[in-house]
């Protein structure tokens, strides 16, 4: 059971993803952050000295249960390359913002770029084994992670529903697999 002061880091968590979401890293403030988790300013700098820190966070919790998903799916014996990326597209459904965040914040800024770059290597790193990219495994392990994203947030943003990315799947996954 969690305790009063991880639930607030949570509320402070979902609140700065829905603001940083909605007004971009930059113009979000912490005010705004603090109003939207129903919190006092000084919660927020208890858990998180800067802004930055608090997006630091963010971007770990997230990606990390994107990571910890991805190493579920392949397991030991390592899982087909199709019921990885329905995995992520699962999450992605149920991470919208997340996934907007990502696509259209991450790459802002060289050290925001450096956090995404690392933390996306550990969601791509348990599906390498299963790419055809020997020379270069981490590229195509970008590859993939994008040509799965962005038409994952556009089906979103145009209102379709998930099962409308099954046949892209299916059709991607042959192309990236040993």
């Amino acid at each position: 059971m969690k305790t009063g002061s991880e639930k607030t880091r949570d509320l402070i968590l979902a609140a700065a993803l829905k603001e940083f979401a909605e007004s971009g890293f930059d113009r979000t403030t912490m005010d705004a952050i603090a109003v939207r988790a129903g919190v006092a300013k000084g919660s927020i700098y208890y858990h998180f000295p800067s802004k930055d820190e608090l997006w630091g966070a963010l971007f770990h919790s997230r990606a990390g249960r994107l990571a910890e998903l991805t190493r579920a799916v392949t397991g030991d014996d390592g899982a087909d390359l199709v019921g990885v990326l329905r995995a992520w597209v699962d999450y992605f459904w149920a991470e919208r913002d997340f996934l907007e965040l990502l696509l259209s914040e991450a790459w802002r800024n060289q050290e925001r770029e450096a956090l995404v770059a690392e933390l996306l290597y550990r969601v791509i790193e348990p599906v390498l084994p299963l790419l055809g990219g020997e020379s270069n495994g981490e590229l195509w392990g970008y590859a993939l992670f994008g040509a799965i994203a962005v038409p994952a947030l556009h089906a979103m943003k145009s209102n379709n529903p998930r099962k409308m990315l099954d046949p892209l799947i299916e059709r991607l996954a042959p192309l990236f697999a040993r």
